[in-house]
């Protein structure tokens, strides 16, 4: 359920507006940081779980939480040279 939170965060964070907002990218890349951390979780719970339904769920998790992290490096990458040119463009002035 965490997995879905965060990968709801994510796609909020992500949708499209008018601009770039560069204040997004602070709060994708702690998104990205929770995916992460629920992938180890994830990985330690299938170890502990031997049932076959209880791991098929935790590899759906893992499946959220791994294109999370990806969709959320991909575009924190994309946008963090355009802000921080922005951002010396206006410290310059």
């Amino acid at each position: 359920m965490l997995a879905l939170g965060v990968a709801a965060g994510s796609v909020w964070y992500m949708k499209p507006s008018a601009g770039i907002d560069c204040n997004k990218l602070a709060p994708l890349t702690v998104l990205a940081t929770v995916a992460a951390f629920l992938i180890s979780i994830c990985f330690r719970l299938m170890a502990r779980h031997k049932e076959k339904s209880q791991r098929w769920f935790l590899f759906f998790c893992l499946l959220i939480a791994a294109a999370t992290l990806f969709t959320d490096f991909r575009y924190v990458r994309r946008y963090r040279d355009i802000c921080d040119s922005l951002g010396t463009q206006i410290r310059s002035r």
